[in-house]
C-alpha cells in the first residue's frame, strides 16, 4: 500500500512538471580490510543519488545532486556532497559541494572498498588535500578537446580564501592539463601548480600526475608525483600504483606508497574487488594495508 501512494504522489508531482527529471542512482560496497593500525575489520559503505534537472523557456539546463552516505562506523545519514548548477552554451556554473578545477585528472585509488590512500600520497597538495580550502563554486566550459575550469572559496568571517584554475586538453584516448590553486589558509598557505597527463592505449591506461607546493611561510618547496596503471583483460582489470611526496611522518620518513589491486566484472554492476599496498604517511611507517570484497553499483 506505502509504495502505491509513493508511486501516486511522484507521478502526480511530476505531472504539473512536464520538463523536470528526478532520478535515483546509487553503490555499496562490503568486505573486510586492515588499515595497518589495528586487526582486520568489517567494511561496509552504501550511496543513494538523486538528480533532478530542468530547463527553462529559453534552453538553459538546471538542477541538482545530493548524495546520502551510510557507513557502518557510525550508522548515520551523512551528505556526502550536495550541489546545484544551471548550464548553457556559457558553460556551467556550480555551487555546493565542487570540484576543485585544478584537479583536472585525479588518481583512482587502490582497493575498490574504502580505498588504501595510494592515490592522497601524490594529491597530497592538490584540491582541498592537506588542509587547503574546499571550494564551493566551480565554473567549467567545454569546447572541443579542450575544457577550461575556474572555482573559489567564497569566504565569511573568520575563513579563508581560495581560488584555482585548471586546463585539458583531451587528444583521441590521452589527455594533458595543467592546474594552478592559491589559497590563503593558515595550515596550508601558499600556492600549487600540477601537471596531469595518460591515456588508454589498448589493454592498457595510465595515469600520471605532478605538482609543487610554493608555502607563503618560510621553507622549501615540496613535491608529490604519482602514476597509476590498469591492465583489462576480458572481466578482470589488474592495477597498479605508485605515489611519493615530501612530506615527512612522524619517524622522519617521507611519505611514499605503491600498491596493487585486481577487480573482477561479474556483471549487472556487480565486482569483486581487492588490494594490497605498502604505505608511509602520517599514521603509518612502512606498513602493509589490504581490503577484499564487492562493491554495486545501481
Amino acid at each position: 500500500m506505502k509504495k502505491v501512494l509513493l508511486a501516486s504522489s511522484v507521478l502526480a508531482l511530476s505531472a504539473g512538471f512536464a520538463s523536470a527529471e528526478i532520478t535515483f542512482s546509487g553503490s555499496a560496497v562490503m568486505g573486510v580490510g586492515d588499515n595497518g593500525i589495528g586487526d582486520p575489520r568489517s567494511i561496509l559503505e552504501t550511496y543513494l543519488t538523486a538528480s533532478a534537472s530542468g530547463e527553462t523557456d529559453a534552453g538553459l539546463s538546471f538542477g541538482f545532486e545530493t548524495t546520502i552516505a551510510t557507513y557502518k562506523t557510525d550508522g548515520d545519514l551523512n551528505d556526502d556532497g550536495t550541489s546545484a548548477f544551471i548550464s548553457g552554451a556559457f558553460g556551467k556554473l556550480s555551487m555546493g559541494s565542487v570540484a576543485e578545477a585544478d584537479e583536472v585528472a585525479t588518481l583512482p585509488d587502490i582497493g575498490g572498498l574504502s580505498g588504501l590512500g595510494v592515490d592522497n600520497i601524490a594529491e597530497a597538495f592538490t584540491g582541498d588535500s592537506s588542509d587547503r580550502e574546499t571550494h564551493d563554486v566551480n565554473y567549467t566550459y567545454s569546447g572541443g578537446p579542450l575544457t577550461f575550469g575556474a572555482s573559489a572559496h567564497i569566504g565569511s568571517a573568520g575563513e579563508g580564501d581560495g581560488y584555482a584554475v585548471g586546463v585539458k586538453y583531451s587528444f583521441g584516448d590521452a589527455y594533458v592539463g595543467i592546474g594552478y590553486n592559491d589559497d590563503n589558509v593558515s595550515a596550508a598557505a601558499g600556492t600549487v601548480v600540477s601537471l596531469y597527463g595518460g591515456g588508454t592505449f589498448g589493454a592498457v591506461s595510465v595515469k600520471a600526475m605532478w605538482s609543487e607546493w610554493d608555502p607563503d611561510a618560510a621553507g622549501d618547496k615540496l613535491n608529490a608525483y604519482g602514476v597509476h596503471m590498469d591492465y583489462t583483460v576480458d572481466a578482470l582489470t589488474i592495477s597498479a600504483q605508485y605515489s611519493a611526496n615530501d612530506l615527512e611522518n612522524f619517524a622522519g620518513n617521507g611519505h611514499e606508497a605503491f600498491g596493487l589491486g585486481a577487480a573482477y566484472d561479474l556483471g549487472g554492476g556487480a565486482k569483486v574487488v581487492g588490494g594490497v599496498a605498502n604505505v608511509t604517511n602520517d599514521n603509518l611507517d612502512d606498513d602493509t594495508v589490504w581490503e577484499m570484497g564487492l562493491s554495486f553499483t545501481f
